[in-house]
């Protein structure tokens, strides 16, 4: 194998750990590798966090409605109003209003758009305290149905009839509808759990990536990834993660996934550090500069990235 060269050692930030770091686990060299090939990984899902909606319900009379910030992307039209609780004590507004404005030729029209979400996702309910704000967004294209009809309609002087009664007048706000029409119900945006791993599992641990320059196309890259334990607790590696390897080029990519060598490492130390031989068969059309994404299978990772010539067979 070829030299590890400076340009393509990558992981996270452990020099400061590696140096003159062992391994505490009896192994010495790198752990060999093992076929033992895996279906992909799916993440789980992370977990919303919702908004408190214990308030009574917002009166009409303590909500003013103006203009947020929309915007255009990949074909869609983005509108966003905010509904501000202009009263002194919260008040909780959900649901779908009812949306009626002028057309272009002077008639009162109800509007009839498709209820949930738009391309920019959907929101959640959430209390307004005193001065808070909520949002209702509309979604629709920005270039015609099949992006020829230059000229999509323009609805003024909105009202929003609230879920539990009254309306909302939205004074000189328009908004605009061409081929179809979406709207969110009351709320902001989704909040997710960020997820965090659980102190001497797997997903604590560092990775370090070490690659040859080049590599064969259609032959095997053979490379090490070193894990880290930097905190102060063992990890053990049981059950036995899985980990991910993909490499993407222009003209092709691949991705696998193998369960790690655990029968030799059961564990790695409080700030100790182990190096596990990986294998990747690289195809015969891949050529170029590849960029090699290595992973163990959680959702806090460790991950790692690197780069390797492949050469012509």
């Amino acid at each position: 194998m070829a030299d590890w060269p400076r340009g393509v050692v990558v992981g996270a930030a452990f020099a400061a750990l590696a140096g003159g770091c062992t391994s505490g686990n009896g192994h010495r060299g790198a752990v060999p590798w093992v076929n033992r090939p895996l279906p992909p990984y799916a993440a789980p899902q992370p977990r919303p966090i919702s908004y408190s909606t214990s308030a009574p319900a917002c009166d009409a009379a303590q909500l003013r409605v103006t203009r947020g910030r929309g915007g255009v992307a990949t074909g869609h039209l983005f509108e966003r109003f905010v509904f501000t609780n202009t009263g002194s004590t919260p008040c909780l507004l959900r649901g779908y209003p009812t949306v009626s404005a002028d057309a272009p030729d002077g008639r009162r029209v109800v509007l009839h758009p498709r209820l949930g979400s738009t391309f920019a996702g959907s929101l959640s309910p959430s209390d307004l305290a005193a001065g808070g704000h909520v949002f209702l967004d509309f979604g629709t294209s920005d270039c015609g149905c099949t992006c020829l009809r230059p000229h999509p309609t323009r609805y003024r002087y909105l009202a929003f009839g609230l879920p539990h009664g009254g309306a909302v007048r939205g004074g000189r706000l328009t908004l605009i509808k061409d081929c179809y029409l979406e709207m969110t119900g009351f709320g902001l945006p989704e909040r997710l759990a960020e997820p965090r791993a659980k102190p001497g599992t797997a997903g604590t641990l560092r990775a370090l990536l070490r690659l040859p320059r080049t590599v064969r196309a259609g032959t095997v890259l053979r490379y090490t990834v070193e894990l880290v334990n930097p905190t102060s607790r063992t990890v053990t590696l049981s059950p036995c993660p899985s980990y991910t390897e993909a490499t993407f080029t222009p003209t092709a990519h691949t991705a696998r996934r193998f369960r790690l060598n655990c029968e030799s490492v059961h564990a790695i130390p409080a700030h100790g550090h182990t190096r596990y031989a990986i294998q990747l068969a690289v195809p015969r059309d891949a050529s170029g500069f590849a960029k090699l994404g290595w992973h163990l299978d959680t959702p806090t990772g460790p991950f790692a990235a690197g780069a390797v010539q492949i050469v012509a067979a």
